[in-house]
């Protein structure tokens, strides 16, 4: 690609991310709202025409410590782990001058 080119994709990513972000913010509102509505109606689900939504709790996660593990059982710890496959992550980003 030239310079023009990859200047294009880098404006058109950051104006998909942007759409993107504020889509996301839209969705978050909407979603809050529609809580709302349930409890108002108290209730944890709605059926509206051909949409079904709901609020239901989960169950806490139970997580395990691997930092104090590793502080207190460092051969267990050394045993027991494997590194996974290396892979890439994609930044995109504008410079600062």
């Amino acid at each position: 690609m030239t310079n023009k080119e990859l200047i294009a994709k880098c404006k058109e990513y950051q104006k998909i991310t942007a759409e993107i972000e504020e889509r996301e913010l839209k969705q978050k509102q909407i979603q809050a709202e529609l809580k709302k509505e349930l409890e108002r109606k108290k209730v944890n689900e709605m059926d509206v025409d051909i949409y079904h939504f709901s609020n239901k709790a989960t169950k806490g996660r139970t997580l395990f410590d691997t930092k104090a593990f590793a502080e207190k059982h460092p051969k267990l710890f050394k045993q027991f782990t494997k590194e996974g496959k290396p892979g890439t992550r994609f930044l995109f980003g504008l410079i600062k001058d």
